[in-house]
């Protein structure tokens, strides 16, 4: 019932809007915090997904869903401005991506001179690097999402939000985060009857388990830096044991509880370019208390990357070094010797997620692009490879742009690593090929 009253007044509303949209509404909207008016936008579109199944050679549909996305943007004069996403979507039951209503961002900007705020759900993203961004912790993410746009993996969460506006190249941002939402773990929870994975143990509403982060950025047009603070939660919850329970089958299974732990996490990032290259670098130190006692937290670490870019001409691009530091590493249990406990086991998974089975770990990532047709036409390889694992993943895409409204997508992804690796494990949800179809307006 609520959700037929939610498309009954989202369809009034779009009925109620038409009649100005035909009347001149964008030519009426003005962006920016000084503007007035109103800006609708979005995306109609639909995707078929199909991959490889777990446990077979045979290929299955992955994801096959249609949606439409509306976005709209109000100007309230000089003290602020609104912006709201909202996504319908219908695809197949059950699947990753959900059905129905999504409100993926909702807020509110108010703007006091040097000084404006930000309250709402919203998606805020941290960090320089392209992929992995080690100060990226502020709102969580389902890597696990089928589409062409690596952004619809983001999810939105309830923010708010300060930016003061020091000089125009200086400038300290806050954000408190008042309720944790988790990223969305990169398993299967039916891939085997005798493990059942339960809902996450979220953390209580007391204010202690609120997070704050803070960002000291310096921009110039030919350089930026900015310097980060971040204490909360780890958006990616770990795993622990939580004993043995009785299945509707009458057969035992392991219970596996995913459960949120803090961290603290000190960055820095910074861009700049020397000559026709690009140059970007991120570093993140995470800290955790008692992580030995705690086998769901990630261990201290030192995360960085190293990018360079170049332009020429149509062609450009992008490589990446990507860097994982252990200081208090220890051997991780085998995974394969049944002789060890089922909580040695999980915090071996544990250290494979956040990339902490090896004390140091190297990889690189190339991402060549190339534009033809006058931009009608994009095509894109992303490949990566870890030395240390022995993992690698190539996603290629090609985009046309029919007409100014009308796109074409289609490529696919490929994830190989080695038994009990963390590609190995997400080889069968995530490998396949896509074809969607948007019109934008």
């Amino acid at each position: 019932m609520i959700r037929k009253r939610w498309i009954w007044f989202l369809g009034v509303w779009i009925f109620w809007l038409a009649p100005v949209s035909g009347q001149g509404l964008f030519e009426q909207a003005v962006s920016g915090s000084s503007s007035g008016g109103i800006q609708l936008n979005g995306v109609i579109r639909g995707l078929e997904w199909a991959g490889e199944k777990a446990e077979s050679a045979k290929w299955e549909q992955k994801s096959m869903y249609s949606e439409g996305a509306l976005k709209l943007k109000a100007g309230l004069g000089n003290r602020g401005d609104a912006f709201m996403d909202v996504r319908l979507r219908a695809g197949l039951p059950g699947s990753i991506e959900g059905n129905g209503i999504d409100m993926r961002e909702a807020y509110v900007n108010m703007y006091f001179g040097k000084l404006s705020f930000r309250v709402g759900q919203q998606i805020d993203v941290w960090g320089r690097a392209d992929s992995y961004n080690p100060t990226d912790n502020i709102t969580p993410v389902n890597p696990l999402f089928h589409s062409p746009d690596p952004d619809d993996m983001r999810l939105g969460n309830f923010l708010l939000k300060g930016n003061m506006q020091f000089t125009q190249s200086l400038s300290l941002e806050g954000v408190w985060i008042p309720v944790y939402k988790p990223s969305v773990l990169p398993v299967n929870p039916d891939i085997n009857p005798m493990v059942n994975f339960t809902q996450t143990q979220m953390p209580g509403f007391d204010l202690k388990n609120s997070g704050y982060a803070l960002r000291l950025s310096y921009d110039r047009p030919a350089w930026g830096m900015s310097l980060s603070w971040f204490d909360g939660f780890e958006p990616y919850p770990g795993l622990m044991f939580g004993g043995v329970s009785q299945g509707p089958d009458h057969t035992l299974r392991a219970d596996i509880n995913p459960v949120p732990f803090r961290e603290q996490v000190a960055g820095m990032d910074f861009e700049t370019s020397v000559g026709s290259f690009g140059l970007r670098g991120e570093f993140g130190y995470r800290r955790t208390k008692d992580h030995q006692e705690h086998p769901n937290m990630a261990w201290p670490d030192l995360r960085y990357v190293a990018g360079v870019d170049r332009t020429f001409g149509s062609f450009t691009v992008v490589l990446q070094y990507i860097g994982h530091y252990v200081p208090d590493y220890t051997e991780p249990a085998d995974p394969d010797d049944p002789t060890q406990s089922p909580v040695l086991l999980i915090q071996y998974f544990n250290r494979m997620m956040f990339r902490q089975l090896d004390r140091i770990s190297h990889m690189v990532s190339l991402t060549p692009s190339l534009s033809l047709l006058h931009d009608e036409l994009q095509i894109e390889l992303y490949g990566e490879y870890n030395f240390t694992t022995k993992e690698y993943l190539i996603y290629p895409k090609i985009q046309w742009k029919v007409t100014d409204m009308l796109q074409l997508s289609m490529g696919g992804n490929i994830f190989h690593g080695d038994k009990n690796s963390l590609y190995d494990m997400v080889r069968p949800l995530m490998n396949g090929v896509f074809i969607a179809c948007g019109l934008t307006f």
